[in-house]
């Protein structure tokens, strides 16, 4: 087995590969090129240097990505192995290239998104010191969940995003998730580029504003449509700025982004929460959201070189 770093021209195998996996393990990662290349050439992303393949005979087996978010101390790890080549120790040589490309970064924690359902993969991880520190549920509203009507304050309105509202997503999301588990701070050119990425829209990102200032926002994106599976839509960050907390204005973002998933024809609705953050559990439960898998967050602290 050969593990080496990723380059342009693997894209095509690469997407093929993570396919592979997602045939088999129904993670919602199905994907193609075009997404690939955004995804990877995110502002501070380095797939040259921190994305790893795991080669037989010249196929592509098996990757591992290190995503930095060096400003917290951390790395996040996330991967697969190709369905057939599973079992034959390549999970773990992939690991253990991540787990020292990370401690040469001057990482101080690794974390790993696992499902709970995956054993094999908890199992690769523990057995290299990994322990679970954090649980985030996923949760899904059905296409048959009726939504309430979205109720505003008085002296409160909704709009979408508009070109020039980098630097007011930016600041809202970076105060509302201020103080959250495993959130790093991101920048106006990191906003910025995902608001342009094929999975996003202008529509798709809501802001509850009190006069001209953002208060609340809900942004929206879509899977891609693999083959014949349908896209679903996600409600990928939302928050509410820490002053105007308690006035029903996380839920009004939350209706809104909603209501523009479904007018977008997209039906079925997924997020994401923390499982120790109960306020956000119970505002997506009251609108229909039930619980759907478990994602266990692994961490191991990393020794670090220097003074």
């Amino acid at each position: 087995m050969l593990i080496r770093s990723f380059s342009s021209s693997d894209v095509s195998a690469y997407v093929d590969l993570i396919n592979s996996a997602d045939e088999v393990d129904k993670l919602g990662k199905a994907t193609s090129a075009q997404h690939v290349r955004e995804w990877l050439g995110q502002p501070n992303r380095y797939p040259e240097r921190d994305l790893f393949l795991a080669e037989l005979a010249g196929t592509l087996v098996g990757y591992v990505d290190v995503c930095r978010e060096l400003e917290i101390g951390r790395v996040i790890l996330e991967g697969a192995v190709h369905p057939a080549h599973r079992g034959r120790g390549i999970g773990a040589g992939l690991l253990e290239a991540a787990l020292s490309h990370s401690q040469e970064l001057g990482a101080r924690l690794v974390h790993i998104p696992i499902p709970e359902r995956m054993a094999a993969a908890r199992r690769l991880a523990e057995g290299r010191g990994l322990a679970i520190v954090r649980r985030h549920w996923q949760m899904q509203l059905g296409s048959q969940a009726e939504i309430p009507q979205m109720n505003l304050p008085p002296g409160f309105g909704c709009r979408h995003f508009l070109a020039g509202d980098e630097d007011r997503l930016t600041a809202l999301q970076n105060l509302a998730f201020a103080q959250s588990w495993g959130f790093r701070p991101n920048s106006v050119a990191e906003i910025g580029y995902r608001v342009g990425m094929s999975s996003c829209c202008d529509e798709g990102i809501l802001f509850i504003s009190e006069g001209d200032k953002a208060v609340a926002y809900c942004w929206t994106r879509r899977d891609e449509c693999i083959g014949s599976r349908q896209g679903t839509g996600h409600i990928w960050m939302m928050g509410v700025d820490p002053q105007y907390r308690g006035y029903g204005l996380g839920r009004a973002a939350l209706l809104a982004g909603i209501d523009s998933l479904r007018r977008r024809g997209l039906k079925t609705i997924e997020l994401a929460v923390d499982s120790q953050n109960l306020a956000a559990r119970q505002l997506y439960e009251s609108v229909g959201f039930e619980r759907k898998g478990v994602i266990l967050w692994y961490q191991r602290a990393l020794t670090t070189s220097g003074c």
